[in-house]
């Protein structure tokens, strides 16, 4: 018999997971030794750390039948899926110049005695210093942490900060914030923003609008993408289905449905994946955000400073 369609995806697991143990092996068989006598085996000993860790991560992600590539991970100008990862799909290795995130978070949601200003204010001060993806992220992961706390981050607040930041990251998360507390208002604007480039004639523009729409897990956003499952592009219905899989719910398993037999056995096999997801979720799921995954979605924080210390000995001789 010829192989089944169920069969593919784990083929390709198996041989991307040969792959990550040959590039590790390599490294800690053949190269180990030569490579402590180096100025950079502190570097050389964190990356190693880093592919166990990534190796792992993938194991315990390819044990899940239904497991593929987030909808939600930003993609380079090559389609490649890419977030704070080096060329090989690997976390880019720590780097002594980023910041220490777990201090500046700490920094941010501390309100001391002797200082007069408000969350809002401070996170505005923290952004003018750290105007960068790592100041996003970090201002992101604050804003979450004080999802139940309504004394120091106000509904209004939330609010206000929406309206007045500029980055979509940032905004998405406080409206997603908001959309926990049970007000959907701002989740379902910035949802009718996002999905303005559904209508680009560009399958790419189509694209990006789609996995903007991932990213807020909320139902509004599966009814503006489920259109884009009849898309002539194959890519855009791929798209599609991923987003309908991050923010749809039961209500849509039978638009997903007709895609079972589509031609592209991409798609069929896809649209079975996500019919599966869908059916264990109720017609009443994600009309609100939930936190765990508001937590999947938050912009990755910035790895942290390089180690200084090695389990390599001193160089002989």
């Amino acid at each position: 018999m010829g192989t089944t369609r169920a069969s593919l995806p784990v083929l390709a697991m198996t041989m991307a997971l040969g792959v990550g143990f040959g590039v590790l092996g390599t490294m800690l068989a053949g190269g180990d030794a030569r490579q402590c006598r180096q100025a950079d085996g502190p570097v050389l000993e964190a990356r190693v750390e880093e592919l166990e860790a990534e190796l792992a991560r993938r194991l315990a992600a390819f044990a899940s039948p239904v497991v593929s590539v987030p909808a939600a991970a930003p993609r380079d100008g090559l389609g490649r899926y890419a977030d704070a990862r080096g060329p090989y799909g690997f976390p880019d290795r720590p780097d002594a110049n980023r910041p220490d995130a777990d201090q500046l978070l700490k920094d941010l949601l501390t309100l001391a005695w002797n200082d007069r200003r408000s969350f809002p204010e401070k996170l505005d001060d923290f952004l003018a210093e750290h105007p960068g993806r790592d100041g996003i992220a970090i201002a992101s992961k604050g804003v979450f942490d004080l999802g139940d706390n309504r004394d120091v981050l106000p509904d209004g607040a939330l609010e206000s900060l929406y309206l007045e930041q500029q980055d979509p990251a940032l905004k998405r998360v406080l409206a997603q914030v908001a959309s926990m507390r049970g007000d959907n208002s701002l989740i379902e604007l910035h949802i009718a923003q996002a999905a303005a480039g559904l209508r680009s004639n560009a399958p790419a523009e189509r694209q990006q609008a789609l996995v903007e729409l991932s990213r807020t897990r909320h139902v509004a956003a599966a009814d503006l993408a489920a259109p884009l499952l009849r898309d002539p592009d194959t890519g855009v219905v791929l798209d599609a289905l991923l987003a309908l899989r991050a923010t749809g719910n039961q209500r849509h398993v039978r638009l997903v449905e007709r895609l079972l037999d589509h031609p592209d056995a991409s798609v069929s096999w896809l649209a079975m994946d996500v019919v599966t997801d869908l059916q264990m979720l109720s017609d009443q799921a994600r009309t609100r955000i939930a936190d765990n995954e508001l937590a999947a979605e938050l912009p990755p924080l910035p790895l942290p400073p390089a180690a200084g210390s090695s389990r390599c000995g001193p160089a002989a001789g």
